[in-house]
């Protein structure tokens, strides 16, 4: 790579972000492809360890999941780069995959190499069109180590319409096909701990007070500790490290709140599908696939 910046920490974008809210996203455009390079900080074995005693059960060395957490700060740095055309606290992440290429070495700075697919834009475009798509490569000297891509929802400027209650269907258990591994409690404490270990304060995980004012009654906890904890736990039923795994996100999950985690293992054994669900209502969170490494 030849100049790549220093990736910013988290924190500090998060308060600049609230400034990209004046961005004109209106105006038309054709698709495109933006392109940056970043380096990080090798990760020390004892941010793995953190990141593993807060779940419990992985056997991989360096759980992929854990590389989302620095993905993340890739993706923040690129939604405060001018030539991204829409307000950073306007997305709102709907999938992402993880995948292992390479054994990951601690005490190894990453190379990163980072591009978003930018959609076309302009006021005929159906806001359901609007999915950037970030794709990040994580390099150690000349191995390319891990892939993370990512797609976000562009969410309209306008306040909430009223809506009328909606019904809700009742739902019922995943099938005989499908296996619970889990269920977990999740107290109101949990986000707050998990934006300790993350870095992500998105303030919709922290508070009451301050999930309110976007829109959430309650504080709901990240999509990607949900992801995290299925992960560890497939890791520990399995006894055998995830080489690749993605999710896609459903429905938000309150806190506080009882949930269960479910699977669905491939002929080859090597694979599967997880989803996690209400405990109590069954409705589904998140929902994806899962492959193990070769033993």
């Amino acid at each position: 790579m030849a100049h790549p910046s220093q990736l910013p920490k988290l924190p500090g974008m998060f308060f600049r972000s609230l400034f990209t809210v004046a961005r004109n996203d209106q105006a038309e455009a054709s698709a495109t492809r933006m392109r940056n390079e970043f380096k990080a900080p090798a990760l020390s074995q004892a941010q793995v360890g953190r990141y593993k005693d807060a779940f419990g059960g992985f056997v991989s060395e360096v759980p992929l999941t854990l590389m989302y957490c620095l993905a993340q700060r890739v993706h923040l740095a690129q939604m405060l780069d001018e030539a991204f055309p829409w307000p950073a606290p306007g997305l709102v992440h709907v999938s992402n995959e993880l995948e292992q290429h390479a054994p990951i070495e601690l005490g190894l700075e990453f190379f990163i190499r980072a591009n978003i697919d930018l959609p076309a834009r302009g006021p005929a475009v159906s806001p359901r069109r609007l999915r950037p798509r970030f794709n990040v490569e994580f390099w150690q000297q000349e191995t390319k180590v891990v892939t993370c891509v990512s797609q976000y929802q562009v969410m309209p400027k306008q306040g909430p319409k009223p809506t009328r209650p909606r019904e809700q269907k009742a739902a019922v258990p995943p099938g005989e096909d499908w296996q619970q591994l889990a269920q977990w409690y999740l107290n109101t404490t949990v986000g707050r701990a998990y934006a300790r270990l993350s870095g992500d304060f998105n303030p919709i995980h922290l508070h009451p007070l301050l999930s309110r004012w976007f829109g959430f009654e309650k504080p709901i906890i990240h999509g990607m500790y949900m992801a995290g904890r299925a992960q560890a736990e497939l890791e520990r039923t399995h006894q055998t490290a995830v080489q690749r795994i993605d999710v896609a996100f459903k429905r938000p999950v309150p806190l506080p709140a009882k949930i269960a985690l479910w699977q669905k293992p491939s002929n080859d054994d090597n694979s599967g599908h997880y989803q996690i669900c209400g405990a109590e209502d069954h409705l589904q969170r998140l929902e994806g696939s899962f492959t193990l490494q070769s033993k």
